[in-house]
């Protein structure tokens, strides 16, 4: 089974995607839970590993800061999911770990949609096969990310794209392409993936079948909530803008109560020169230009310290 790993934070007892994937069938050795070093609960994480069997593994936060740009005003606590996401490749490299599927540890199950239609609730064999299909996928063509769709991906008018651009809370790394990708404070994957089509590459999700039942942010205790409440949603919508202005603005937004929040113009960001023929493997792959990958959104600095250091 692919490897699932799950970021988390003040969530000990409510580890809703532990008690999904265990209820489905996915093997609990198999499941990563990774906390910071900071966290003032690894004493209940341990708990709950003994109890459930998933594997727990804390990492540095103050390394995990020092590889971090954040883009704009840092939260008090200098804390962001990204991080987490971040310091999994490290882990992934370490444990000659290829590829993996991160998934927010709030998840309570997935839909099914056929043509943007909801039409019932997806049973877990589906979902185990969608997330296998994909990691074969990204391994087959070599892509670093790659997705399943979410909920929020169908608000508005109905799609019959089989391809979104979006990838977002239940997604498959490849660590040959991908490094360290998000940077930001608050809504890191959305930075991700349009950081990724502004270089050049492809990425994106499903638009048919399993889909990611969303929760809406700042709406349970734990996990991101307490950044939210820090940072509040504003800079959350706030940061995309702030790193691409010529092809995403802030709006408001009548579905989500007029909440101020992102709107992204692909026509301004995403390359629209890929091809792919039965004859060749075609430009989809990461690598098919070495100057491209791996991708990565580090600091600057970061990296001229590091190839002093080489």
């Amino acid at each position: 089974m692919t490897k699932i790993f799950i970021p988390s934070y003040h969530r000990a007892n409510d580890l809703k995607t532990v008690y999904y994937l265990r209820k489905i069938g996915w093997e609990m050795q198999d499941v990563y839970v990774f906390l910071d070093s900071e966290a003032d609960d690894i004493d209940k994480y341990e708990a709950a590993q003994r109890e459930y069997g998933f594997h727990l593994e804390v990492f540095d936060m103050e390394e995990a800061r020092r590889r971090y740009d954040y883009v704009h005003r840092p939260s008090v606590s200098r804390r962001s999911v990204g991080q987490a996401r971040n310091m999994f490749q490290d882990f992934a490299k370490r444990e000659g770990i290829q590829n993996y599927c991160v998934m927010d540890d709030d998840t309570t199950g997935f839909q099914l949609k056929m043509r943007g239609v909801h039409v019932g609730m997806s049973r877990g064999g589906q979902v185990r096969r969608a997330i296998e299909e994909v990691a074969k996928f990204v391994e087959k063509h070599r892509i670093g990310l790659f997705g399943l769709p979410q909920s929020g991906d169908f608000y508005g008018s109905l799609k019959r794209n089989l391809w979104i651009r979006k990838v977002m809370n239940c997604s498959v790394y490849d660590t040959r392409y991908i490094y360290r990708g998000e940077r930001g404070i608050l809504d890191v994957d959305t930075n991700m993936f349009v950081g990724i089509h502004n270089a050049g590459l492809f990425t994106g999700s499903m638009a048919d079948g399993v889909t990611l039942q969303q929760r809406q942010s700042a709406q349970s205790k734990g996990g991101l909530t307490d950044l939210y409440h820090e940072c509040k949603l504003f800079l959350k919508a706030m940061i995309a803008p702030i790193q691409f202005p010529s092809a995403i603005w802030a709006e408001k937004q009548k579905m989500n109560g007029n909440r101020i929040h992102h709107r992204i113009d692909y026509r301004y960001l995403a390359p629209k020169l890929l091809k792919v023929k039965k004859s060749e493997r075609g430009n989809i792959a990461w690598d098919t230009y070495p100057e491209d990958y791996p991708f990565t959104n580090e600091p600057k600095r970061v990296r001229r310290e590091e190839r002093k250091e080489s």
